[in-house]
């Protein structure tokens, strides 16, 4: 209604209108264009040899048999790129409002772009083979051999934090990376209180994102100018170009990063990877334009892995339904490196209550580092994960109470005309998570009249009778969105009524 009337008041065709997708066009003709359409004058291309071992140390890499290959132009280790190994970027900084109300206890390790003296991954990148077509890469690949001296590894965040477990990174005398509690109200007195408690254990498996297209980078180096091109296909170019002026040193002006037409990310693409580096080094140092293009096998131990939570939780409630207090606790593993901070585990936990009318929580959250795969966002960046081990838990009380579940959260869940609702904490911004607005209700009675809930349940009552079983979920998500980054531009209107944009 809102958006109808300022569109109606400022004259304007778009404000609450369906706009069609522009780029669709395009597409249907077959006129997408994609990192792998990219083809430079005397390009080169990459190939990675990846750690086969979870947890190894490395002895020494034989490069002989390998530089010697048809079509090899170099072999590159982290010796020979000695002078460009620099950490890659690491996220998740707590911001200045979520630092005065929780207590974190973060550990970041520096992860470099090719193994120094151990793998800590299967996937990990030990060396860069470059060559004048990926196929004499790939090649060269198979004749570069590594002794390896394989460790222990620790691979099961239920066995991380367990006394004499193999650590990750020994320096930090623990498998830790991120550690809080965070508490709302008096969660223990609401337990003491309450005529009915329930607890479970839910797991959520870890997953790999699977866009249609792979990861793929393709960097070019003017030298005249020392400015470097790169074409990545990223989510987030701020944050390759945040990489890469810490890697290769160059200020932000002197690096453009171009993120043509994407074949799917859903958060996969948006973290910062050795290749967005390695690629681009490899151009400076040969002078010549390299490209590499992901392949499925690399994707699934080399990109970002998500999920991966246990959760064991508990509800407080009245026998009338009322919930009076939750208390989760969390394990997350955060793969060999903690490259997101606190992102995922603090996501998880500002989200947990959801529509839910909550007044009493209590998570105790511990993210553990292993030796698989880092984890970073996907489809929710620990959200879905907390809303499942919540209504998985509110399913699980309705069960004790004989209620139908679909009632327990008409009892429970935030009413209108207690908007604006104050939930008790930050967000992950540091800002107060406040809902401003909604009808969870409404949306709930929307959801089960679209579904039809009351018809389902007279059905499936009667093939349980025959033995033939079904079932129908019920999930409320409450999301925070417009967190940045963010870019600005400036709008002047001429005399002559031209309107320029210009860039930063």
């Amino acid at each position: 209604m809102y958006s109808r009337l300022l569109g109606e008041l400022m004259g304007a065709k778009f404000f609450g209108a369906a706009v069609k997708r522009r780029e669709d066009p395009r597409f249907l003709r077959g006129e997408g264009r994609f990192v792998d359409d990219v083809t430079l004058p005397g390009m080169l291309h990459a190939a990675f040899v990846r750690s086969p071992h979870a947890h190894a140390r490395i002895i020494r890499i034989h490069t002989t048999a390998a530089a010697a290959a048809p079509g090899v132009v170099r072999v590159l280790t982290f010796a020979d790129l000695q002078r460009w190994m620099k950490p890659l970027p690491l996220f998740g900084a707590v911001p200045p409002g979520l630092a005065a109300v929780v207590e974190f206890d973060v550990r970041q390790a520096p992860q470099w772009a090719l193994c120094r003296d151990r793998a800590r991954y299967v996937g990990e990148i030990v060396a860069m083979v470059v060559a004048g077509s990926p196929e004499r890469a790939a090649d060269a690949v198979d004749l570069l051999e590594v002794d390896w001296e394989p460790l222990p590894p620790v691979v099961d965040v239920l066995g991380a934090g367990a006394a004499g477990s193999p650590l990750v990174h020994p320096d930090w005398g623990s498998n830790v990376g991120v550690g809080f509690t965070h508490a709302i109200g008096d969660a223990d007195g609401a337990f003491a209180g309450a005529a009915v408690t329930v607890t479970e254990t839910f797991r959520i498996q870890r997953y790999v994102g699977m866009p249609l297209e792979g990861r793929g980078v393709v960097a070019a180096w003017d030298r005249r100018d020392g400015m470097l091109t790169t074409w990545n296909s990223t989510q987030v170019s701020h944050f390759v170009q945040q990489g890469l002026t810490g890697a290769l040193g160059l200020p932000p002006h002197k690096l453009r990063v171009v993120a043509p037409d994407l074949g799917g990310g859903f958060g996969t693409k948006a973290s910062g990877y050795a290749e967005d580096a390695l690629v681009p080094i490899a151009a400076i140092a040969l002078g010549r334009p390299v490209k590499w293009i992901e392949s499925r096998r690399e994707h699934m131990s080399g990109a970002a892995h998500a999920r991966d939570q246990v959760h064991t939780i508990s509800l407080a409630a009245r026998r009338d339904g009322a919930i009076l207090g939750v208390r989760d606790r969390i394990l997350i593993d955060l793969g060999a490196y903690n490259v997101w901070g606190v992102v995922l585990p603090y996501n998880t936990v500002a989200h947990l209550i959801g529509p839910h009318r909550i007044k009493n929580m209590r998570v105790e959250v511990q993210a553990l580092v292993t030796h698989k795969t880092p984890n970073a966002p996907y489809r929710g960046a620990g959200r879905p994960e907390t809303v499942f081990a919540m209504d998985r838990i509110v399913d699980c009380l309705a069960r004790e109470l004989s209620m139908d579940p679909a009632e327990l959260r008409r009892r429970n869940y935030i009413r209108p005309d207690e908007l604006p609702y104050d939930v008790g904490m930050p967000y992950r911004d540091g800002n107060p998570l406040v809902y401003d607005t909604g009808d969870f209700p409404a949306a709930l009675e929307s959801a089960l009249e679209a579904a039809g809930y009351k018809e389902f349940r007279a059905e499936q009552a009667r093939l349980r009778a025959r033995g033939v079983h079904r079932g129908i979920g019920i999930s409320g998500y409450v999301e925070g969105t417009a967190i940045g980054p963010f870019e600005g531009a400036t709008v002047k209107l001429d005399l002559a009524g031209r309107v320029v944009v210009e860039g930063p």
